[in-house]
């Protein structure tokens, strides 16, 4: 059978005949067609019977694009000839930003954020500020130098009025303490301080300073070491990822086998005590033990039949890890982009906070019915807030959106190029693909996200709000919207993440990269599955692992070493800890974005190419997970295409 493919294959290639052996030639073309048709279902059959791969764990090539035409060219899948997409998005944005700076010069002129910072006295003057004289009488008490009076004391009043007043010092009055520039009452301080004395966490604050600026050294080395074991964790992904996979498969069904046997047998014995006298009725535990036990072997089944399911496109989870880890090592450069993005986006973080003061400081002003000098917000402030949160939102998503494309862009230039010694600044030039042709589709990606999360945000507002309020039917109707636009913006980043990976491969919008994407993910939805429940696991263990290692050496060199003059040694270690975890958190999670886009790489190297006439860009490890695996490697050993 499999010669008369390689003749019917003879046969197709066969047509630069001349015009005598043309009507042969047509002969020997419909004979390849029907043996085609003949030999594939044949094929599908014996693989059922054990003869062959098992076709489900595999991904079956089609050319769809160039069916009827084989040639002995492959087809070049990574497009360089490229043009701006989604351009109009980066137009939105600007206007957006442009709009947000309109918004910013009115709160300029109706605000001033040392309102917040120092506060403000009944007569709307800022404490250890000078404040501008209104033109108004009405407001004829605000205006004036207050430089002197630099602290705010509020008072209540008998029938209950606060008062708000400018004061040089807070210790004139006995029963005032200062706190964060206010004049706060002591019983309020009183309460934390016995409070933080019930703790014993009374020298705490100044026993940590000192623990950390002796042992300041030290966390630089666990830093250093965390770095150090987050790259030889991403070497140990490589090699042997494998043996953490089958130890996390094994694990999960000891688990589940021995915790199910374990509440069937304590639901036996206690049903039997009970049966004997020995345990009264009201005493018992039978019904909970029943319970549990039934919801455990629901759970160990289902468990049970995922792993069986999975079994042959979990050996493709440890294969993408493989090849993650030669994508790493050919362009170590990629290790750098989580530093760029969370850089940004802590920038991002300190600005959106000073707009935030400035926002909430401003307001025109008014006279209450108190006689007290307030600033109300309008409509355009309040809807300043909400614009100032959504660009936050936009921002972020924006810089995360980039870092996937540049990655993106690097590994799918990397898998689609044969000689890999020859690729030259693959991640300089993902990050010019992103700049000069696909900004467009990252902040288009960006908006769509940036407005699922401020509604998000605006339903957990008014969720918030009706607390006050005993109505439990809006308050679960608030609350599935919630959960749904959850979900929602859950699938959205990664189908979002996906269609990146699409653009970044043939260079096109994004509506059109995320219908690609989605055909892909769909089609190939056990695998998907596989990918991301065993790979993110074991990526998450990746963390872990950083984070025990770095703790343990953290013990040996506080305690171990006895450093002398610390108090509390497990604050610099929990430190050590948290700088670990965020450290491991940008080397590993690099990882997931180029096993998704090797992945999308994989497939659609198998929709392009048949491995016969057009050659697999894949490795030979990859081509193992392929229908006609056998035979595209044996053509890969010839080093020429079947004619």
């Amino acid at each position: 059978m499999e010669s008369l493919l390689e003749e019917a294959g003879a046969c197709s290639e066969a047509i630069d005949l001349s015009k005598g052996d043309q009507k042969e030639e047509e002969e020997e073309e419909e004979e390849h067609d029907r043996l085609e048709e003949v030999v594939a279902p044949a094929s599908l059959e014996m693989g059922c019977c054990g003869c062959a791969d098992e076709p489900s764990s595999k991904v079956e090539p089609t050319t769809p694009d160039n069916q009827g035409s084989p040639s002995n060219i492959s087809t070049q899948i990574f497009v360089k000839d490229r043009s701006c997409t989604d351009f109009w998005a980066v137009i939105l944005i600007l206007v957006l930003a442009g709009g947000f700076i309109f918004m910013m010069t009115n709160v300029a002129k109706k605000g001033d954020v040392f309102r917040v910072i120092y506060g403000f006295d009944d007569c709307g003057n800022v404490c250890g500020r000078v404040t501008a004289y209104e033109n108004d009488p009405k407001f004829h008490c605000k205006g004036g130098d207050y430089s002197k009076k630099p602290y705010l004391e509020i008072d209540l009043e008998v029938n209950g009025v606060k008062k708000r007043s400018c004061v040089a010092n807070c210790t004139v009055d006995e029963t005032k303490a200062l706190f964060l520039n206010r004049c706060i009452h002591k019983k309020v301080t009183e309460t934390i301080s016995s409070l933080i004395r019930t703790l014993r966490l009374d020298s705490f604050y100044n026993d940590a300073i000192t623990d950390l600026g002796i042992a300041w050294r030290e966390l630089i080395y666990l830093l250093l070491i965390a770095l150090a074991f987050s790259l030889a964790i991403l070497v140990a992904f490589r090699y042997m990822v494998q043996y953490v996979i089958y130890i996390v498969m094994v694990g999960a069904v000891i688990a589940c086998i021995g915790g199910t046997t374990y509440l069937w047998l304590a639901w036996y014995y206690e049903k039997k005590s009970m049966d004997r006298g020995e345990i009264s009725p009201e005493d018992s535990s039978v019904e909970p033990y029943f319970i549990y036990a039934i919801i455990m072997s629901v759970v160990a089944v289902i468990v049970l039949l995922v792993i069986l399911v999975m079994r042959k496109r979990i050996e493709l989870v440890v294969q993408l890890f493989r090849e993650a880890g030669k994508a790493v090592y050919s362009m170590p450069a990629l290790l750098l982009q989580p530093i760029y993005t969370y850089l940004l986006i802590g920038f991002t973080v300190v600005a959106w906070i000073y707009c935030m003061m400035w926002i909430e400081s401003a307001g025109d002003i008014y006279m209450n019915r108190k006689n007290h000098i307030r600033f109300k917000k309008d409509g355009l402030l309040i809807a300043t807030r909400w614009y100032n949160l959504f660009l936050f939102f936009v921002a972020c998503e924006f810089y995360l959106g980039c870092q996937h494309m540049v990655v993106a862009c690097a590994v799918a230039r990397w898998f689609f190029t044969r000689d890999k010694n020859r690729l030259s600044l693959p991640v300089a030039k993902g990050f010019g693909y992103l700049i000069r042709y696909h900004m467009g589709t990252v902040a288009f990606g960006a908006l769509i996200i940036g407005i699922v999360r401020v509604i998000r945000a605006m339903i957990s507002f008014v969720h918030k709000n009706l607390k006050n309020y005993d109505n439990a039917i809006a308050k679960g109707i608030l609350w599935c919207c919630q959960c749904c636009l959850w979900c929602f913006e859950c699938a959205l980043k990664f189908l979002t993440r996906n269609a990146y990976i699409e653009t970044a491969i043939y260079g096109c919008n994004f509506c059109t990269g995320g219908r690609k994407a989605f055909q892909v993910l769909s089609s190939n939805i056990l695998r998907v599955a596989a990918i991301n429940s065993v790979g993110d696991f074991v990526l998450f263990l990746g963390k872990v692992f950083v984070v025990t290692l770095t703790v343990v050496s953290g013990i040996y060199l506080m305690q171990v070493q006895k450093k002398e003059g610390l108090n509390h040694p497990w604050i610099p270690i929990t430190l050590a800890g948290i700088f670990a975890f965020l450290v491991a958190h940008c080397f590993i999670s690099i990882y997931e974005m180029i096993i998704d886009t090797i992945f999308i790489c994989f497939c659609e190297d198998c929709e392009k190419n048949d491995g016969i006439s057009r050659p697999y860009f894949m490795s030979r490890g990859l081509m193992e997970f392929v229908e006609n695996s056998k035979k595209a490697l044996r053509q890969l050993e010839q080093g020429s295409p079947v004619t």
